[in-house]
């Protein structure tokens, strides 16, 4: 059954299918929610750079 699972799965597909959703949220996110998603970007930026000095 695996074999079949993993024939059945396309990576480009899924890309595709995954980039098309997240364009139809965008389209219809008005400007206050692109500021969250926008900030929340940034803030999950700085924690990635600050790296493991904020397991401590």
């Amino acid at each position: 059954m695996l074999n079949e699972l993993l024939l059945a799965f396309s990576l480009s597909g899924w890309f595709v299918d995954a980039s098309n959703e997240l364009t139809g949220y965008f389209k219809h996110m008005n400007v206050t929610q692109l500021g969250i998603v926008s900030a929340c970007s940034v803030a999950f930026g700085f924690l990635c750079l600050k790296g493991q000095g904020i397991k401590r």
